[in-house]
């Protein structure tokens, strides 16, 4: 990748068209979105001029970037907040809470850590897709993280699967052993 010379940093009309529709947009569109909202403005305007903006415009702190089951979402909102990501419907819903800033901040400088972005992502079912769910789907310790499959047989006591964080079952590693009681 090549740096940025000052020139580059400019905000030229196509970059500040694209915040501009980020701004007024209230949801999180992907880069083909943005490209088809930004050329009702700019008729000639191509999808690799706005990717290619809209990273600018992220690596320079204008927008902030969510990616979602591999698919990159942008916004203008560059606050502290938090992302609630439907993992049904793929929607995010966002939260302000003046505390999370506070917490974050607060876990950095006691780990001397340089932050860059506080937002904090919540993966889960909205409303609607927790109507769809099976019963037992809607409590997270009964599928497999991994492949999403039911575990009917979940014990409290079953071991941890070290790759798809998931007790008793995965699809991709079997049945896990049992654990064995302490002092037998």
């Amino acid at each position: 990748m090549q740096k940025d010379t000052p020139r580059d940093w400019r905000l030229t009309s196509q970059r500040l068209d694209i915040l501009d529709f980020l701004r007024k947009d209230k949801g999180h569109p992907t880069a083909e979105q943005v490209y088809r909202g930004v050329r009702k403005k700019i008729p000639n305007i191509s999808f690799g001029t706005v990717y290619r903006n809209l990273d600018f415009l992220r690596r320079h702190g204008y927008i902030k970037e969510c990616v979602v089951d591999k698919v990159s979402r942008y916004e203008s909102r560059v606050d502290s907040h938090v992302h609630l990501v439907c993992e049904g419907c793929h929607a995010i819903f966002e939260q302000k809470d003046g505390r999370l800033g506070t917490i974050a901040k607060d876990l950095a400088e006691k780990s001397r850590f340089f932050m860059r972005s506080d937002n904090l992502e919540i993966r889960g079912y909205c409303r609607a897709c927790q109507k769809k769910l099976s019963p037992k789907l809607k409590t997270p310790e009964l599928f497999c993280m991994a492949c999403g499959e039911l575990l009917d047989d979940m014990h409290q006591e079953a071991p941890v699967c070290q790759d798809c964080c998931f007790q008793t079952h995965c699809r991709y590693y079997g049945p896990l052993p049992k654990k064995q009681p302490v002092g037998k």
